[in-house]
């Protein structure tokens, strides 16, 4: 059998591939900005549950990276499935032309959180992930400021959409189609465990500020 199996014929017979066609498959198929080989072969996950991943022999690995960070409560995590379940069979997301009770509850209650801790009273939008929220912020300081220029941080990462690629560091993702130098003026992070100068905190004063500063002199 070849790794060029039609997809629904593979479902329709109960064929169940294997490791080394599941990778042909996704040589041909796959966005190549989707997936990032860390390991070659890259390593293929049948299940998760709390903290770990399991393979195909059941072996677990602790997963670090937890879903970009959105699982924190674990994987399978039964109180928060049973929920998801439960709003999933009576009313699922709808457009936002529409209201509902969950989504004008939840916004409350983010919003009271924000302004208690914080004293600032506010909105909540609600978006579809990291990288339209990096738009949607840069819309909200360029219509509010009439500036098209932020500051950002060297090493850190905003989205692989257009905007967000313009104002990360990595060279890795700005090499195609976001290397936009009127988008961001890139700083160093204050990270004094790693001073990017090679300072030491006890005696900088703190020197990454005054280098920080000194941008707004011209």
């Amino acid at each position: 059998m070849t790794a060029t199996r039609n997809v629904e014929d593979i479902r329709m017979n109960g064929h169940q591939p294997g490791n080394a066609e599941l990778l042909e498959l996704e040589r041909q198929y796959c966005s190549w900005g989707d997936t990032v080989h860390y390991l070659e072969p890259p390593k293929f996950f049948e299940r998760a549950e709390g903290n770990y991943l399991y393979d195909g022999e059941g072996i677990e690995y602790l997963d670090l990276q937890m879903w970009y960070s959105a699982a924190s409560f674990g994987y399978g995590n039964e109180r928060l499935n049973d929920a998801l379940k439960r709003q999933v069979d009576r009313l699922p997301q709808l457009a936002s032309q529409y209201l509902h009770t969950e989504k004008v509850l939840l916004a409350a209650a983010i919003a009271k959180l924000n302004e208690s801790k914080f004293g600032l009273k506010g909105r909540v939008h609600f978006n579809v992930g990291g990288s339209q929220a990096i738009e949607d912020s840069l819309k909200l300081v360029r219509n509010e400021t009439g500036k098209s220029v932020v500051f950002s941080f060297m090493g850190g990462y905003h989205g692989r959409t257009l905007g967000a690629s313009a104002i990360t560091s990595s060279y890795r993702y700005r090499r195609r189609f976001g290397h936009l130098s009127d988008r961001a003026h890139f700083v160093p992070f204050t990270y004094c465990f790693r001073c990017p100068y090679a300072k030491k905190r006890a005696s900088c004063e703190p020197y990454c500020v005054d280098q920080f500063a000194k941008n707004f002199e011209t």
